[in-house]
């Protein structure tokens, strides 16, 4: 049934838009005002159709692209996507009343535009392909994956499970953040209060009196000094750092140079590396286990690798792996993977559950990853009171030695 976009007034006069099905336009209408509605327009909402009939697909198309779902949103979608295919329910049918529900107008726009594409014979993996920003690489690959083995429902529920997990570790990150950032700029502001105020004042009172004053003193005077007459100077020479870092790690090279450095790190480059195993190796559980053929599922799951260097590597076992070589074989040869992971894919190699491995393995993995972010986020708030307190002490004592050296003075 073809999709409409409309534009109404409600029973209180209060301006609406959304997307319904009907038949016809007219049809549309009425429905609308069979919901004490007054529609104000009405048009077709079918990406395909409705670029047709205006002789403008591209342009549709380009439009759509351009926006995207949110990873919250795709992760409600993926779930409640799930549930109504696991009860039976048509694709188009189930992307047609998750568009209808409510959401983003954005939202509703792509899964229209998916809706579309399927009812006219698409696949639904293909259906996404026109929706990079909204559906990623790896995301669609699991969906053919389901596809190709007629268990699309429950590709469906392992990639809810996987997006609520990420979505969870990525709010508790945030969540965690906030106190100690709010901390930060307080602290900021006071150090740049006593640098740009205090401290100058505080230098004019000695350098009058012609003292020597202690080198910590001077010290603290001339940053101060530094900060009032250059601050423009500073503050433009971040912007055009921070812009030249951004700009250059967009270019392949500089950026797999850069992701190679931060796994190369102690303490963080261990963390790193066992977040983006596992992260693969969950990626890989769900291909496996949907049916993807072991190099497909490997290219899939580099995709879904957010660190430069190890994709590359992936990349290189994708390789080993085409030319006759074991998965646990390449993988430990190309460093860089967990032992326990080597070990587990090992294991499923031999046993022919390698799917299964790849998922224990991950969950493994990830309650470590748990335990690290825990006693990382517990340390970083004394971390920062710490540093910030030796600061404020410094510039402290810069004002209380003059005064200490010339109360010493006149008792002597």
């Amino acid at each position: 049934m073809p999709a409409f976009e409309y534009e109404a007034l409600d029973a209180r006069g209060k301006k609406s838009k959304g997307l319904i099905t009907a038949d016809s336009e007219l049809a549309a209408r009425r429905e609308l005002r069979g919901r004490s509605m007054a529609p104000l327009s009405v048009r077709s909402a079918d990406g395909r159709r409705a670029a047709a009939a205006a002789g403008d697909r591209t342009s549709v198309v380009d439009r759509l692209r351009r926006q995207d779902i949110s990873s919250r949103e795709l992760m409600l979608v993926t779930r409640q996507l799930a549930s109504l295919i696991g009860a039976g329910m048509p694709i188009a049918e189930s992307l047609g009343l998750l568009a209808r529900q409510g959401g983003r107008h954005n939202m509703q726009r792509v899964l229209m535009a998916v809706r579309a594409r399927v009812s006219e014979g698409d696949r639904l993996s293909v259906a996404m392909d026109g929706f990079p920003k909204s559906f990623p690489a790896v995301y669609r690959a699991m969906i053919a994956a389901g596809e190709g083995a007629g268990g699309l429902g429950h590709v469906l529920e392992r990639l809810a499970d996987y997006l609520e997990k990420e979505q969870a570790v990525r709010n508790r990150i945030t969540g965690a953040l906030v106190y100690p950032a709010v901390l930060t700029v307080v602290a900021m502001g006071v150090v740049t209060m006593l640098m740009t105020f205090v401290v100058p004042r505080i230098a004019e009172q000695f350098t009058g009196m012609g003292m020597a004053l202690p080198l910590l003193t001077r010290i603290m005077i001339g940053l101060s000094g530094a900060l009032q007459a250059g601050w423009p100077f500073i503050v433009a020479a971040l912007v055009i750092l921070v812009a030249g870092a951004a700009l250059a790690l967009r270019q392949a090279p500089v950026r797999t140079a850069f992701d190679g450095l931060m796994v190369r790190l102690p303490l963080l480059g261990a963390f790193l590396r066992k977040a983006e195993a596992a992260r693969f190796a969950r990626t890989m559980g769900i291909l496996i286990e949907s049916g993807a053929v072991l190099p497909d599922a490997l290219r899939a799951a580099a995709r879904a690798t957010g660190n430069l260097a190890i994709r590359k590597r992936i990349g290189q076992v994708v390789t080993d792996v085409e030319s006759g070589r074991g998965l646990s074989d390449a993988l430990s040869s190309r460093g860089r993977f967990p032992a326990l992971m080597l070990f587990m894919v090992a294991a499923g190699e031999r046993s022919g559950a390698l799917g299964e491995m790849f998922r224990r393995s991950a969950d493994q993995m990830d309650q470590e990853i748990d335990g690290a972010i825990t006693v990382g986020l517990n340390l970083l708030e004394p971390g920062i009171i710490l540093v910030l307190g030796v600061v404020v002490v410094m510039i402290v004592l810069s004002i209380l030695l003059p005064i200490l050296q010339l109360n010493t003075l006149a008792l002597g």
